[in-house]
């Protein structure tokens, strides 16, 4: 069974004023933007592009994605009824008070990430290729703070792998010990989601290493799309902790995610004229006579 190491949040404290604490979640975090980023460099380096742009761009977008993510989750929130836990600007942007959506910082962090290459005159194809199976090592691994922080978990399960959840952890609906007493098991949303994320980091690397000279620029990151959509869709319906729309099992982050994926099939079949308007369009070029000579 996947049980709690009851590890502290807090790593260590920086004996500076009043002491700054360092959490676990932030150093596993920190380590698998390294790792996805050591990978990444290796890969634009033999794809002929710039590492040294490389650097900056991971730069603007890790921080970009983390302000998205900590607006959106705000907006989502609030949403659901919570409004009165933001008494101000400091509360909305604080990320160290918990709280971020990894799909609306993944949307913040590619129109910044998009405006960055352009204002560089890059490759984006390029560059969007390497992103995807470097978001899936360094969140799949990253996913192991929520483990360490005991959040990230499901409803209430029997299965082999539940894990346990602390009382002072819990979400509000499993606060009740009479209803769900402390041997209570929870699904390891985190660990669902954490293995979907290695999985498709492995496998992408993999198609990349192969079919790297013959697909089109582009092609691993629609499909980074379609199985991190995928994948996120069916997880959300272990995410008690989630706004869903009215009172169905659909939360709004399911929603987003089915649109991910289907951006990724776009993307595809763009990269290779599959889609039906540019069809049709050139279709009409075969057909169209040639102009008389004069």
């Amino acid at each position: 069974m996947l049980d709690s190491l009851n590890i502290d949040r807090i790593a260590f404290t920086i004996p500076i004023g009043d002491g700054i604490p360092i959490f676990w979640y932030g150093i596993i975090i920190t380590l698998g933007i390294i790792l996805g980023t050591a990978w990444a460099s290796r890969e634009i380096e033999k794809r002929g592009q710039s590492v040294d742009e490389l650097y900056n761009g991971i730069i603007v977008v890790v921080f970009a994605g983390y302000i998205f993510a900590r607006l959106t989750y705000v907006f989502l929130d609030v949403l659901d009824g919570n409004a009165a836990r933001y008494n101000g600007f400091v509360d909305i942007i604080n990320i160290r008070a918990g709280g971020v959506n990894i799909l609306g910082g993944f949307v913040g962090a590619a129109v910044i990430g998009l405006w960055f290459v352009r204002w560089r005159r890059l490759k984006f194809w390029h560059y969007a290729d390497i992103a995807g199976p470097t978001l899936f090592l360094a969140q799949g691994l990253g996913r192991w703070g929520n483990f360490i922080n005991q959040e990230l978990y499901g409803p209430p399960t029997d299965r082999p792998w539940g894990i346990l959840i602390d009382p002072p952890y819990r979400l509000s609906q499993y606060a009740d010990l009479a209803q769900f007493p402390e041997t209570t098991r929870f699904h390891p949303t985190f660990l669902y989601e954490s293995v979907a994320l290695l999985l498709g980091f492995f496998l992408l690397a993999g198609l990349n290493m192969r079919f790297r000279e013959t697909w089109k620029p582009g092609t691993l990151f629609g499909l980074f799309l379609i199985w991190w959509g995928g994948n996120r869709a069916w997880i959300e319906l272990f995410r008690p902790d989630q706004p869903a729309i009215g009172n169905s099992v659909i939360t709004y982050s399911m929603v987003a995610a089915v649109l991910i994926a289907l951006g990724g099939v776009v993307v595809i079949l763009h990269l290779y004229d599959k889609l039906p308007e540019r069809q049709t369009k050139r279709q009409r070029r075969r057909v169209r006579k040639p102009k008389p000579r004069r």
